[in-house]
């Protein structure tokens, strides 16, 4: 009997010493970002901690973040909600099951694990931003872009293939991208996801538009690291790619490295010399080459980024030149989270994916764009090239709207695929005339300038009737604008944004002559007074909007009344209503010395234009309404007249106006 106590005590020590250096083993490769294998050792000591509560629950959190970080978000959300009900003391457990669970597109239970998270962190915007990118993926889902996605089949394996990079070489076309076969030359095991260590495949497209089986690059480039995420001149002569190199199974930095074309091979791979700190174990990857070569957008975790990896660029001024100092690409693009693998198009748009902007789930794509003063903004490139999974990796059949994408969606064949996608070719037109705004007569070879949100920017001039027409691309928003001397600028905005089918837009850009008075139309009072009443705004902000497009413009305010006399006189009464719209006008920012208020009272009576002219049938063109000619009318006629003459127009004084 004592034998037995004896061995039960010596088991139990042997058993306890065992989970606790599994433990320990555990704890050290989660330290190490060595996920799959801190997964194997959590999971042996799971059950073995179940007297302490408190370490089961931090061993499932850690198994469940371990899943998140390797993307499988139905794994992650198991033993998340685990280390929730094990009472876990730490609030971001709310935060990663809610972002597993958008993944999983469970976006109620993602909400509320969001809403929870914010109660314990109400400082921290990931919980309200978590619960409005759940309500805008739900929404892009059931209105989803005209982009076509298609698991590109014939490259993809069971295995992690990534980072697709299309180029054209003399007319023959394929694609770089990353792999994890087994039988590629880095067939080790990385601890991180636990696939082969990636190696740098190509395929070629044939005539018939079928693919070649992948095959690897040249072993100058590919070792048994870890290679990947490769970007190419278009001239084909060097290649810029990541290589992670390892140390008895111990990650080291990733850094850039490039290689030239020598003949038909490849040369040795050698390091991209642009970092400027001492000692620098921070990663450089997923480098992007610009058109013209002089140009290269990164990813780095290094110093004073905003949070994360960052997108960060380096320049040169030719492509013998060395490089110059490197740069943040700054905080439109980059959060608090994750911005990375950036991808310049041939056009220079940048594109890249973020886990910290309002996105689907995982990583999603963006695109940098600018509006019309110039401004860049970053646009989600929406369902379905964004799913709630990691979505990164794009590249693009040269300009076209199409080209490839990394996603572990449902329906990979393996951890993450390649997926083609296509815009269906829209035909989107412009046409239209300029025309005079008072007269409806054309305004013959006015210029006319259209700027869209993807960057582009092209004129015109209208033909000697004032007609033009420009042919608009897909999926962007246009501002379009008419100048010509003697008229005030025009301006305005459409989108093709949206559209599933061809359209014609039929503008007319209406110009006003900056030689005569213009009325502002529905600036009302009540009677006797001259405070602005809350039906004139509308008015009055686009009176505003010439102002801002004009900005070298002075006006005059002017304020008119019919002949009847009232509490006060007509003057003073026109006076303070001019008055009261300048003083809308500069609490909207609009300098003071732009603005001049002038009322005159009942001395100005309206003389009918052609507006007037067709809309009331009793008047006729270039009659004046004056008190004589009002006592002819019949007296339901007069109230008409009178109205016309209670008015509020603006002159222009002058036009060379500077701060």
């Amino acid at each position: 009997m004592k034998r037995l106590v004896f061995l039960l005590f010596f088991w139990s020590i042997f058993f306890s010493s065992f989970a606790q250096k599994a433990l320990q083993d555990a704890h050290d490769a989660f330290d190490s970002y060595e996920y799959t294998e801190a997964i194997t050792l959590y999971k042996s000591v799971f059950h073995n901690v179940e007297d302490d509560v408190e370490s089961q629950a931090l061993v499932a959190y850690r198994i469940g973040y371990c899943y998140y970080k390797i993307s499988q978000p139905k794994h992650a959300e198991l033993w998340l909600t685990k280390a929730i009900e094990l009472q876990i003391d730490n609030p971001l457990v709310f935060l990663y099951t809610a972002d597993v669970q958008r993944m999983n597109e469970k976006f109620d239970e993602a909400m509320q694990n969001y809403e929870r998270y914010s109660m314990y962190m109400p400082h921290d915007n990931r919980g309200s931003k978590g619960v409005e990118s759940c309500k805008l993926a739900q929404e892009w889902m059931k209105n989803p872009t005209e982009y076509i996605v298609t698991n590109h089949a014939f490259v993809n394996s069971e295995h992690m293939d990534y980072c697709p990079f299309f180029f054209n070489v003399k007319g023959r076309k394929g694609i770089y991208f990353s792999s994890t076969v087994p039988d590629a030359l880095g067939d080790e095991i990385h601890g991180g996801t636990g696939q082969s260590f990636a190696d740098i495949f190509v395929s070629y497209e044939d005539e018939k538009h079928a693919w070649t089986f992948p095959k690897p690059i040249s072993q100058n480039i590919n070792t048994i690291y870890e290679e990947g995420c490769a970007s190419v001149m278009t001239d084909n002569t060097a290649m810029f790619y990541t290589s992670c190199q390892s140390e008895e199974k111990k990650a080291v930095p990733c850094r850039i490295y490039y290689a030239k074309k020598t003949g038909s091979d490849w040369g040795n791979g050698e390091l991209l010399r642009i970092s400027d700190i001492k000692r620098d174990a921070y990663d450089y990857a997923h480098p992007s080459i610009s058109g013209d070569g002089k140009t290269i957008y990164f990813t780095s975790n290094r110093e004073g980024g905003y949070g994360g990896y960052d997108i960060w660029y380096v320049t040169r001024e030719s492509v013998n030149a060395p490089w110059e100092k490197i740069r943040n690409a700054g905080g439109i693009i980059n959060t608090p989270g994750n911005e990375m693998f950036p991808f310049l198009r041939l056009d220079n748009t940048l594109f890249f994916a973020s886990d910290g902007h309002l996105g689907m789930g995982g990583l999603d794509i963006y695109r940098v764009n600018s509006d019309a003063k110039g401004r860049d903004y970053v646009l989600n490139m929406l369902y379905p090239i964004n799913s709630t999974s990691d979505d990164y990796g794009i590249t693009f059949y040269e300009n076209m709207e199409e080209g490839f994408i990394t996603s572990n969606r449902k329906g990979s064949q393996g951890y993450d695929d390649i997926y083609h996608f296509k815009l269906p070719i829209r035909h989107f037109t412009l046409i239209g005339t300029v025309k005079n705004e008072m007269t409806e007569e054309p305004i013959p070879f006015a210029n006319v300038r259209l700027i869209g949100s993807d960057g582009s920017s092209i004129e015109t001039n209208a033909d000697a009737k004032g007609r033009y027409s420009f042919e608009l691309n897909p999926q962007t928003n246009y501002v379009i604008l008419a100048l010509h001397d003697g008229f005030l600028n025009s301006k305005y905005k459409i989108s093709t944004y949206g559209l599933q089918k061809d359209k014609e837009f039929e503008i007319t850009m209406y110009m006003t002559k900056i030689d005569i008075p213009v009325e502002i139309p529905n600036i009302l009072y009540d009677v006797n007074r001259w405070e602005l009443r809350p039906e004139s705004i509308v008015s009055l902000e686009k009176l505003l909007e010439i102002l801002r497009d004009n900005p070298h413009i002075v006006i005059e305010l002017s304020s008119h009344t019919d002949h009847r006399v009232g509490a006060m006189s007509n003057e003073e009464l026109s006076q303070r209503r001019a008055q009261s719209v300048v003083n809308f006008l500069i609490a909207k920012g609009i300098d003071s010395k732009r603005l001049y208020p002038k009322g005159y009272g009942a001395t100005r009576p309206k003389k009918i234009d052609l507006r007037y002219s067709e809309l009331y049938s009793i008047l006729k063109m270039g009659d004046v309404l004056t008190p004589e000619f009002i006592q002819t009318l019949q007296p339901a006629q007069r109230q008409i007249a009178y109205q016309i003459n209670r008015r509020t127009e603006f002159r222009v004084l002058a036009t060379d106006y500077s701060e």
